[in-house]
């Protein structure tokens, strides 16, 4: 039973965050956003062979003036001995490598802004949860069977409407797995991110987790990714992750479609 999650639960609010600032909702509208996602991650994770694994991701957000609800799907194509799990791969019991792909486990996020709002000009708090729902197919190695969530707050400054600063902190509870025992860990992050003119966004950042097992080591990541908004209701992003510790992947490739109806 292989847990399947989309590439870091956080990755979706991320997504959602920079659509937010290059396709702006304007107050007292609620607008719905939809997305499709690639993302390709590969590594050793401390292993003698490498896992990769391969998502197409589909998502659709209610964007509101200070909350965002969305829910997203992958179809998951994942080669290796290593368990997929929130972004990274860790060891399962079994050291055979494992080929298979179908539809993954979901994930729901809710956020809400409790002070400011991150795309404008000032100090901003916001909170968001995080659900893994268990719509893999167990008996396929789609999924755990299980569901995880993760709690999260969101701050922001914003000295100027053209550059932001950013801080994530938050914790992450896993459901039991049959294959591997994960352990409930903290995660922090600081980014940056500046745009250049009206429609292109650049956002650098690095983060770290808890280990998610007893013998593993702690997971600790850098990331860069550009938004660029074709027209005021659609936009591309593109984003590159590089592990830094052995627990972590090697490097993840992902490029987003993001639409406004």
């Amino acid at each position: 039973m292989k847990n399947k999650n989309k590439s870091g639960l956080a990755g979706a609010v991320v997504l959602i965050g920079a659509a937010a600032f290059c396709l702006p909702v304007h107050a007292a509208e609620t607008k719905l956003l939809l997305t499709t996602s690639f993302d390709s991650l590969k590594g050793k994770f401390g292993q003698t062979q490498e896992t990769t694994a391969t998502s197409i991701t589909v998502g659709a957000t209610l964007v509101g003036e200070s909350f965002r609800f969305g829910v997203f799907v992958p179809y998951v194509s994942l080669e290796g001995p290593g368990v997929l799990v929130g972004g990274t791969v860790t060891r399962a019991s079994s050291n055979s490598v494992n080929k298979t792909s179908g539809i993954g486990d979901a994930l729901a996020t809710v956020s809400l802004d409790l002070l400011g709002n991150p795309a404008k000009v000032g100090a901003s708090v916001g909170s968001t949860l995080l659900l893994k729902l268990p719509t893999g197919d167990e008996k396929k190695g789609l999924g755990t069977g299980k569901a995880d969530y993760g709690f999260q707050f969101d701050l922001g400054y914003r000295p100027a409407a053209t550059l932001g600063f950013t801080a994530v902190v938050g914790r992450q509870f896993y459901g039991e797995s049959d294959v591997v025992s994960l352990l409930d860990g903290n995660y922090n992050s600081l980014g940056v991110n500046f745009a250049a003119g009206q429609s292109v966004l650049f956002n650098v950042s690095t983060t770290q987790r808890d280990a998610l097992t007893r013998t593993s080591a702690k997971r600790k990541e850098s990331a860069v990714s550009m938004v660029v908004a074709v027209n005021p209701k659609l936009a591309l992003q593109f984003a590159l992750t590089q592990g830094n510790s052995v627990s972590s992947p090697d490097s993840v490739v992902s490029a987003s479609l993001l639409y406004q109806p």
